[in-house]
C-alpha cells in the first residue's frame, strides 16, 4: 500500500466513525422515543392519534427541509451544514426534555427534524464522494451497522431510561452526546463545497412541510378538505426537482422507499405499541432487541450480496424477507418476525443508500441525497399516520398493510432500476 493509499484509508476510517456516530444518535433517538411514546401520551393525556404527532412532527420537518439541507451542503459546505444540523438537533433535544405542554414537545420535535435535515443528506453525500467504490460500500455498511446498534441501544436504553428516570431524560441525556459528535465532526471532516451548485429554495421547503402536514392531518382526521388543500399546495410547486429525478437509479431508489419504510418504521411504531399493551417499557425494549441484532448482521450481508448481484435483485429479495417478517408479526410470532424484518430492512437500507447516488454527478450529490431522504422521511410521516389509523381496527391489520406495501415497494424499485 502506498502512502497515498494509506492516507485515503485512514481518512475513510475517520469519516466512517464520525458518520456512524451521526447515524447512531439519530436512530437511537428515534427508537427511544418510540419506546417512550405510551408514557409520553399518558403524561400529557394524549389519544393515540394525537400522540403520533410526537413522531410525525419530527418526520414532517425532516422530510420537508431535507432538500434544502442537501442543497445548502453543496453550495455552502457539507461539513459546515452537517455540524450546524447537529447543533440544532441538540437544541431540539433540550427543548423536548424541558417541555411542559404537548405543543412545546411537538415544536421541539420539529426543531430536531429541521436539524437532522441538514445533517443527514450531507453525511450521505460525504460518503458518496469517497473513492474507490469498495471503500464507499464499506463506509455505507459501517453506517448501517451503527444504525443497528442504535436500534438495539435505543430499544433497551429507551425502556430503561423511561421506566427508571422518566421519558424526559431520554432527550436530556442524548443532547450532550449529539453536541460531542458535532464538535468531533468539525475537527476531523474536510470541507466540501461547490460554488456552482444550485442554491437552496426556501419556497420548496415551505411547500413540502405544508403539504406533508396537511396530508398527515387528512389521513388521521378523514377530512376531505385537507386532501384538497394538499393538492392545491402541490399545484403551486412540486416538492422534488425534475432534473434530479431523471437519474434512473435515484428514481428507482425513491420508488422503492415506501416498501422499506413501511416495513421498518411500521414494525417499530406498531410493534412497540403492541408490546406495551402488556409489557413495561423496559420489557418491550428488550423484546425488540432482536431487530437491532438482525440489522447488525444484515448490513455486512448487504455489502457481500451487492458485490455479486445486481442491486435491484438484492433489494427485491430483501423486501420479500421484510414482508414475511411482518406476516409473522401479524400471526403473533414476534421473535422470528422481528429477526426477518431486521435482516431485510438492513439489506434494503444499504442497497437503496448506494443506489440513490450511483449515477449522480458530484456537484449534485447533496441535493440528490436531499431528494432521497426527503422521500424517505415523508414516507415515514405517512407510515405513522396510516398505521395510527389502522390500529383503531387491529394490530394484525397494521402489520398486514405494512407487508403489502413492502412487497409493492420491492417490486417498484426493482423494475424501475433494472439495467436497460
Amino acid at each position: 500500500m502506498t502512502a497515498v493509499d494509506a492516507r485515503a484509508a485512514v481518512r475513510a476510517g475517520v469519516i466512517a466513525v464520525v458518520l456512524s456516530l451521526t447515524n447512531f444518535v439519530a436512530v437511537f433517538d428515534g427508537l427511544g422515543v418510540a419506546v417512550a411514546l405510551p408514557a409520553i401520551q399518558a403524561d400529557f393525556g394524549l389519544t393515540p392519534l394525537d400522540g403520533q404527532w410526537v413522531l410525525t412532527a419530527y418526520a414532517v420537518a425532516l422530510g420537508g427541509a431535507l432538500l434544502t439541507g442537501g442543497r445548502c451542503g453543496d453550495a455552502f459546505g457539507r461539513r459546515r451544514m452537517l455540524v450546524a444540523g447537529l447543533v440544532v438537533f441538540a437544541a431540539g433535544l433540550l427543548l423536548a426534555g424541558f417541555a411542559r405542554d404537548a405543543w412545546v414537545l411537538f415544536a421541539a420535535r420539529a426543531v430536531q427534524g429541521a436539524g437532522a435535515a441538514f445533517a443527514v443528506p450531507n453525511a450521505f453525500a460525504t460518503i458518496s464522494s469517497l473513492r474507490p467504490e469498495a471503500v464507499r460500500g464499506r463506509v455505507f455498511a459501517a453506517v448501517a451497522v451503527a444504525g443497528g446498534l442504535g436500534v438495539a441501544a435505543g430499544a433497551i436504553a429507551g425502556g430503561l431510561i423511561t421506566q427508571g428516570l422518566g421519558w424526559r431524560f431520554l432527550f436530556l441525556l442524548t443532547a450532550p452526546v449529539v453536541a460531542a459528535v458535532a464538535v468531533t465532526a468539525r475537527r476531523v471532516l474536510d470541507e466540501d463545497r461547490r460554488p456552482d451548485a444550485p442554491r437552496p429554495r426556501p419556497l420548496g421547503t415551505l411547500v413540502a412541510i405544508t403539504a406533508t402536514a396537511l396530508l398527515v392531518y387528512a389521513i388521521t382526521s378523514h377530512e376531505p378538505v385537507a386532501f384538497a388543500a394538499v393538492l392545491l399546495v402541490l399545484a403551486v410547486k412540486p416538492i422534488l426537482p425534475s432534473r434530479l429525478l431523471r437519474e434512473k437509479s435515484l428514481r428507482a431508489a425513491i420508488a422503492g422507499l415506501p416498501g422499506f419504510v413501511f416495513a421498518y418504521d411500521g414494525t417499530v411504531f406498531a410493534g412497540l405499541l403492541f408490546l406495551q399493551r402488556e409489557l413495561t417499557p423496559l420489557q418491550a425494549g428488550l423484546t425488540f432487541t432482536p431487530l437491532g441484532v438482525a440489522v447488525l448482521f444484515g448490513a455486512p450481508l448487504a455489502a457481500r450480496l451487492l458485490h455479486r448481484r445486481e442491486w435491484t435483485n438484492v433489494f427485491a429479495a430483501a423486501q420479500v424477507v421484510c414482508a414475511a417478517g411482518l406476516v409473522l408479526l401479524a400471526l403473533g410470532y414476534v421473535l422470528p418476525g422481528l429477526v426477518l424484518v431486521g435482516l431485510g430492512a438492513a439489506v434494503s437500507a444499504v442497497t437503496l443508500n448506494g443506489a440513490a447516488g450511483r449515477h449522480v454527478p458530484p456537484e449534485d450529490r447533496g441535493s440528490a441525497y436531499g431528494c432521497y431522504e426527503t422521500a424517505k422521511y415523508l414516507c415515514g410521516a405517512l407510515v405513522v399516520a396510516v398505521l395510527a389509523t389502522t390500529l383503531t381496527h387491529s394490530y394484525q391489520l397494521a402489520f398486514l398493510v405494512a407487508a403489502a406495501v413492502a412487497l409493492l415497494g420491492g417490486l417498484a424499485g426493482s423494475l424501475l432500476g433494472r439495467p436497460s
